[in-house]
């Protein structure tokens, strides 16, 4: 898995950060880079931020174009007056409605990012008014991607920022030369070196838990957490943000395995493994009442356990790759 699509925003106060970004990015480029400034219609051409930023920088800079293909090494710069949306490889340029007064919005590329390539993307916002992008964020964070924000401190207009750390729980917060350093670093690392996907584990027993988290680490995951309650499974899901949860039916505390998993995958979609003594038909039905990706009954082989989450994740990651096709296919 590679970190190979990176998507920046911005408005107001945002051109030095972003010179500054592209300035830094890799000279053989692993990735594709796209662009959405806010600007009203006849202000500038994508050719005048193009000649700017291609000063600094050797790596191609182009105007995205409806139904072009995206080809990597490439920076794309989104036009006045158009959305710009990712599919499959391919790029989209429509005028549908304006989003926080805005047409591009950079909640509409962000959120099209983040459903067609999960994982692979690196969300960057800049300075800016309002509060476009924000959601977009949400979006690229609950799929497994990057968000990097802009200091607010250092932005020369802080809504944007601001109102995006308030919301999304970010992995870089910094000032534009730091972030970029980080982003040029993601993509020259993530080229070279995979990432182990994170599962929760949410179990009420200590000595079961325990197990889970070794097998899974032996198997070459990564445990981000362990939870004992649905309250705990819901928080912990919110904050780390995990590829997958294994997730125990009966816990401690007030609420169910099953109504964690409902409000875990209504908010995040995070796909759900139940792991459960349990194997009786009303139980069963119970499950069936949420979206999952599986069933483990205990006790259970660890070559087991490893098969249902390599095949849940292995589902998701098809769900999101095609998710943008059936959307045009709906069209």
């Amino acid at each position: 898995m590679r970190r190979d699509v990176v998507v920046i925003g911005g408005s107001a106060g945002s051109l030095r950060p972003l010179a500054i970004l592209i300035k830094r990015l890799p000279t053989n480029l692993s990735a594709a880079v796209f662009i959405v400034q806010h600007v009203p219609p006849g202000f500038w051409t994508p050719a005048t931020l193009i000649g700017i930023l291609q000063q600094e920088t050797p790596n191609r800079i182009e105007a995205a174009r409806d139904g072009e293909r995206v080809e990597q090494g490439t920076i794309y710069v989104c036009p006045a007056d158009q959305h710009l949306l990712l599919e499959n490889g391919l790029m989209r340029l429509d005028q549908g409605p304006k989003e926080h007064y805005n047409r591009p919005s950079v909640d509409v590329l962000f959120r099209s990012a983040a459903a067609t390539y999960g994982r692979r993307v690196i969300a960057v916002l800049l300075s800016g008014l309002l509060k476009d992008g924000v959601a977009g964020l949400w979006q690229v964070r609950k799929h497994g991607g990057v968000v990097l924000i802009q200091d607010p401190l250092e932005a020369e207009f802080r809504d944007m920022p601001s109102s995006a750390i308030e919301s999304v729980p970010a992995q870089h917060v910094l000032p534009a030369v730091q972030l970029a350093e980080v982003l040029a670093g993601l993509i020259t690392e993530e080229a070279t070196h995979d990432e182990a996907r994170k599962v929760l584990i949410v179990e009420d027993e200590g000595l079961v838990a325990r197990n889970v988290s070794q097998q899974l680490s032996e198997a070459g995951f990564l445990v981000g957490g362990v939870a004992r309650s649905g309250e705990d499974a819901i928080r912990l899901a919110t904050e780390k943000v995990p590829d997958l949860v294994l997730m125990d039916i009966r816990l401690e505390g007030s609420m169910t395995g099953v109504q964690a998993a409902r409000s875990i995958w209504e908010s995040l979609q995070i796909p759900i493994v139940f792991v459960t003594a349990n194997a009786d038909a009303s139980t069963l039905d119970e499950v069936k009442t949420v979206p999952n990706y599986g069933y483990v009954v205990k006790p259970f082989h660890g070559a087991s356990l490893q098969a249902v989450v390599e095949l849940a994740l292995d589902r998701r990651e098809k769900e999101l790759r095609h998710v943008s096709d059936w959307a045009a296919a709906r069209d």
